[in-house]
């Protein structure tokens, strides 16, 4: 009689703790372990390697290379860069001169990501190269501080250049993720154009306008799209602002 009475208890406990179980998943959100942010790139050596560690430990050589993309990240990283991480290929400029004493060449390519990756409402700004060149003894955040106007929290980046606005590394259900995965994969890379730019610099020089007036006194070239592309970094630049 007692074995059977402490059977249908520990039965009935077991009941108990399954229904709560149950009752807890069904409360329990959507699934989030995708995440959208910025994901920092490494490219010195010729080829993007996703970051293993922050860029305020990253000591910067000459000629470096840094990348930023913006996108959704589930296991693994989000997708480079569209950009190849050719210093001489996005700096022209820079590599065609003389290391300055004292100073490193940097070349930073700021990817917002694709259209699908972008939080609601929102449209990613076209990626752009800039050409910094930064004290030796440097970091990954300083060039990113002369490239781009940065906004962090707790060493986070949460937006570049404005973009996203209202968030910081937020958490994607992996509905929408997969979502965003599979619109993205019809999107075409849209990598920022050096040639262009470089014909654009020597019109801007020939006409008496500055590049600088564009980049900031820290930003010795600006590699960014075509014709259109100075005055669309003007406006971006006056937005961020």
């Amino acid at each position: 009689m007692i074995a059977t009475t402490r059977s249908r208890l520990a039965a009935g406990i077991a009941a108990v703790a399954a229904a709560l179980l149950t009752a807890a998943a069904l409360a329990a959100p959507a699934s989030a372990t995708a995440y959208r942010y910025w994901s920092y790139w490494q490219g010195a050596s010729g080829t993007w390697l996703a970051a293993q560690t922050g860029p305020g430990d990253h000591a910067l050589v000459d000629r470096d290379v840094q990348g930023w993309r913006f996108g959704i990240s589930t296991e693994s990283l989000t997708a480079s860069p569209d950009n190849a991480p050719a210093f001489a290929e996005l700096c022209p400029d820079l590599a065609g001169s003389e290391q300055p004493e004292g100073q490193l060449r940097v070349a930073v390519v700021v990817d917002a990501g694709f259209v699908a990756d972008a939080p609601a409402g929102q449209a990613p700004p076209p990626d752009r190269v800039a050409c910094v060149t930064v004290p030796e003894g440097s970091t990954g955040n300083q060039a990113l501080a002369a490239a781009a106007t940065v906004t962090d929290r707790g060493g986070l980046v949460c937006s570049l250049d404005g973009y996203p606005e209202g968030e910081c590394g937020a958490a994607v259900s992996d509905a929408d993720a997969a979502a965003a995965a599979e619109a993205a994969a019809t999107e075409q890379p849209n990598p920022a154009s050096a040639t262009a730019a470089d014909a654009d610099e020597a019109s801007s020089t020939e006409s008496g306008s500055s590049a600088g007036a564009v980049v900031g006194a820290v930003i010795l070239a600006a590699l960014i799209g075509a014709a259109f592309g100075i005055p669309a970094l003007r406006r971006r630049t006056r937005a961020a602002r």
